[in-house]
Order: structure tokens, then C-alpha cells, then sequence
């Protein structure tokens, strides 16, 4: 079994990438030094899970994939679990499945995934791997890559940023919810949506941690 540190670098570069991800951000996001970045790089192309280019980038092999993703799914079924049976709220789910992830059995998680009746997106909207690494394809899109008066309903919310996740709960702001784009200011760096015939301002930085999908896709 992979390390701790091992599986959590697979997922950011994941997450990131899969390819080509600079050390700086892959280091931002794991909120590590990049010195200890380049290590880990180095030590992970030397196991055959990353390629690394010079000034490039790291990108995932396809085994550093396969394993990437078998942490994705850990996660975000854990997350499931968590929601359904415990009823925490959307800002604690994260961290809990950060702390279990690493630590869940084949066979528990096989067991989770059918008692939960092997659902495809966890409570945040994110599309949930399946057990050979497949993900569920769709038709979700940047909030801020949105067309204007045309109905929406949002797919998938940011997981990692508890605060944020709490704001967007108490403005409603969750999957499942129908919206229209009404504007775009970009010298004020923030879009208005129309929510329950409310209209409300976001920050670009928030907007494009949203995803969404027309309607007539749902």
C-alpha cells in the first residue's frame, strides 16, 4: 500500500492535471514547500508514477492515474457515506474524508459503495470513479463560462474551503439548484445570478469553483 504522502501527491497532481503540473502549484495546493514538491516528484518518476519535464511540468503515468483515481474515489464515497448516514454538513465532509481515506479497505469500500446503492457524484457534485478509474461523463461547465438567460442547475460545488462551503450554503448556493446568468462585470471581478427570483453577486473567484449544466441536460 501506497504512503500517506504518496496517495495525497497522486490525487493534487490529479486534481491539477493530470498533466503537466508545475511544482509551485502542485506545492500551493498540498500547502507543502516546493523543495519538498521536487522530492516527492523526483520519487514518484522513479516508481513509474509520474513523468516529470523540465520546466513543464509532472504529469501522471497511466498506473499513477489508476491510483490517483482509486483515492478520488475513496474520498468521495467516504464523503457520501459520511452525509447519508452521520448528516454532517457540506464544509465538514472534506476533512473527515481526508483523515479516512487513506486508511479504507478494499473490502470496506466495495461494501460502502453498495450500501449506498454505488452512487456516481458525491454530495459536493463531484463525479464519483468507478471501480476500474471510469468517471461518469457529463455535461457540466464553468459557472463563468455560462451563456446569459438560459437555465441552469449547478452540478458540483468547491469541497476544500470550509468558510466557502458555508457561505454558499446559507445563500443556497448548491447542487441541485436552478439558476440563470443575468451578468458579468469583469473590472469588478464578479458575476450576478438570479436564485429563487433573488439575484445575487459572486466573486469570480467562487463563480469559477462552480459548475453547472443546463437544465435540459439534467
Amino acid at each position: 500500500m501506497d504512503s500517506i504522502a504518496v496517495e495525497n501527491y497522486l490525487k493534487s497532481l490529479w486534481q491539477l492535471g493530470p498533466d503537466n503540473v508545475a511544482t509551485l502549484d502542485l506545492a500551493q495546493h498540498l500547502d507543502v514547500t516546493p523543495a519538498s514538491a521536487t522530492k516527492m516528484i523526483k520519487r514518484l518518476t522513479e516508481k513509474g508514477l509520474v513523468e516529470h519535464i523540465p520546466y513543464k511540468g509532472a504529469s501522471l503515468t497511466k498506473e499513477g492515474e489508476s491510483k490517483a483515481l482509486s483515492v478520488v474515489r475513496r474520498h468521495r464515497l467516504l464523503e457520501t457515506f459520511l452525509s447519508q448516514t452521520l448528516e454532517l454538513g457540506s464544509e465538514q465532509l472534506h476533512d473527515e474524508a481526508e483523515r479516512l481515506e487513506h486508511a479504507l479497505s478494499d473490502e470496506l469500500e466495495e461494501a460502502i459503495a453498495n450500501y449506498l446503492g454505488n452512487p456516481t457524484r458525491d454530495p459536493h457534485g463531484h463525479p464519483i470513479p468507478g471501480i476500474n478509474g471510469e468517471i461518469l461523463s457529463d455535461h457540466d461547465f464553468l459557472l463563468t463560462e455560462s451563456p446569459f438567460n438560459t437555465d441552469l442547475i449547478i452540478t458540483q460545488v468547491p469541497d476544500r474551503n470550509s468558510e466557502m462551503l458555508a457561505w454558499l450554503r446559507k445563500e443556497e448556493i448548491l447542487p441541485g439548484c436552478k439558476i440563470t446568468l443575468i451578468s458579468k462585470d469583469k473590472f469588478g471581478d464578479s458575476l450576478v445570478i438570479s436564485l429563487k427570483n433573488n439575484e445575487k453577486r459572486l466573486a469570480f473567484s467562487v463563480a469559477n469553483q462552480i459548475h453547472v449544466s443546463l437544465e435540459v441536460d439534467i
